[in-house]
């Protein structure tokens, strides 16, 4: 029996004689607005040999948490699973969808079922983001995917489960930084190196048997982002450049892609044939994106034909009106424009963020804008509608174009606060403050590393090196 099996990008399947286990499954189609695609491909008919009797989802990133592969399951009865959070917005979508049994664990709460312990562990100030634990009797197996868990947060987990077989983590970039830039200057924000840095200094700290690359197995086909496939950290490429940094200390890493998996009895069973998508690269990304046309060609064709509505600027408003002004003080005097293109107009919209006004200007305005944010119209459309507006950004279809560095750490702080209304931080709340209050009482870890983040940027570190800095204190 295959006891551990990848299916795509960031979705692992964790098989034992009596039960099964599926987490994040993305298995069909793409997420972000045609925007990112599973790399390899998944197999066509893979998800109709996957019966799960659980399912775990580790966060709300649509990567993570994918709409039309949860529709696909039909058994509503299905046991899901995921950690608690300080908004139920997971929760409320999860019933939306029809799940029956909706099982909420806390932060380091073991659940069992059958043979399979589950034990999730949060980490990130009012992100809502998990780690988890895996315990059968074949395997134990710490999936950390996109969840940057540092300092004492991990040091609770090492403590209380061991040692592991297994420690997946992500390897690549999966926001928006590399959409930016400042006039006149060709600086990049983001480093892929980091991701690299980032991955061996957590897989030297946690010393598994085996460290896999995972949750950034993913490609760029819409043809506003098919570029940025030059930016992704892929595995072979990061396993190179792990072996330049001297390699892994206490770990064997092993590449397992879609379709790969292992088992207690036989060890890894891999597709040798993968390795093509990555050796010859450019080859099967242009074939992937032909194999793909059809649904690529019918979407070009819905966006060109979408247009901004009224309602949507509305909501839009009553977003950024539920900032408190105390938060937005930074912002005071300060504006931005979004020229939402690619519909039947073309838009200009001038917001002032500190008094919520949002007025249509003319292109002139926007070219003299000292901080410029572009986006297609589908993606407003559907991310304000949605509450999602931080979340647009992931897609790489927007671009970011600031005259300085103080316009660009204004957006930050601007985008930072669209993210806490997108995670129902704002309007603030009684029964999400004491929630929070409450999750902490078992994340007081969490608070040192906040401490020692804090105390390292006060002295000028950036946010990289910091996270490196906590991450190899306990090597």
């Amino acid at each position: 029996m295959k006891n551990l099996i990848i299916h795509s990008h960031a979705c692992l399947e964790i098989r034992t004689n009596s039960a099964s286990l599926l987490v994040d499954p993305w298995l069909l189609g793409s997420c972000y607005w045609r925007s990112w695609w599973n790399y390899p491909p998944v197999k066509n008919g893979t998800i109709k040999n996957i019966f799960p009797s659980i399912i775990y989802i580790t966060h709300v990133h649509w990567d993570h948490w994918h709409g039309p592969t949860l529709k696909y399951f039909l058994d509503k009865n299905v046991q899901i699973v995921t950690h608690d959070e300080p908004n139920k917005r997971s929760y409320r979508d999860l019933k939306s969808f029809g799940f029956k049994n909706i099982k909420i664990l806390k932060h380091g709460e073991s659940w069992s079922f059958s043979d399979i312990t589950i034990t999730p562990y949060q980490f990130g100030l009012f992100l809502n983001d998990s780690a988890v634990v895996i315990e059968t009797p074949q395997l134990k197996l710490l999936d950390a995917n996109d969840c940057k868990i540092a300092g004492q947060s991990l040091e609770q987990i090492k403590n209380k489960h061991g040692l592991f077989d297994f420690a997946l983590r992500s390897h690549s970039s999966a926001n928006d930084r590399i959409c930016y830039s400042i006039e006149g200057s060709e600086t990049i924000f983001d480093n892929p190196l980091h991701y690299t840095k980032s991955f061996k200094l957590f897989m030297d700290n946690v010393k598994p048997r085996f460290a896999i690359p995972f949750a950034s197995n993913h490609c760029h086909l819409h043809k506003d982002v098919f570029h940025f496939n030059d930016y992704i950290n892929d595995p072979f490429k990061l396993r190179k450049e792990i072996n330049r940094l001297g390699g892994l200390v206490n770990s064997n890493m092993e590449i397992m892609l879609s379709g790969d998996s292992w088992s207690k009895a036989n060890g890894f069973d891999i597709n040798s044939d993968n390795i093509k998508y990555f050796k010859e690269k450019d080859k099967y990304l242009l074939e992937y994106q032909k194999s793909s046309s059809k649904l690529l060609d019918k979407y070009y064709e819905s966006e060109g034909k979408k247009r901004l509505g009224k309602r949507t600027i509305k909501v839009f408003k009553s977003q950024l009106d539920s900032i408190p002004k105390l938060f937005k003080l930074r912002l005071k005097n300060w504006k931005f424009v979004i020229n939402v293109t690619g519909g039947t107009k073309e838009y200009f919209l001038k917001v002032q963020a500190y008094n919520s006004e949002i007025i249509e200007v003319d292109q002139n305005l926007f070219k003299s804008s000292k901080a410029k944010v572009i986006i297609p119209v589908d993606v407003f459309n559907s991310a304000v509608n949605q509450n999602m507006f931080h979340h647009s950004g992931i897609s790489k279809r927007n671009r970011y174009i600031f005259s300085d560095r103080d316009n660009l750490k204004k957006w930050e702080i601007m985008n930072g606060l669209l993210e806490k209304v997108e995670l129902e931080v704002f309007p603030l709340k009684g029964d999400y403050m004491k929630n929070v209050m409450f999750g902490y009482f078992r994340r007081w870890r969490e608070v040192i590393v906040y401490f020692q983040a804090f105390w390292l940027a006060r002295k000028g570190m950036k946010m990289y090196d910091i996270e490196e800095k906590i991450l190899s204190k306990h090597v």
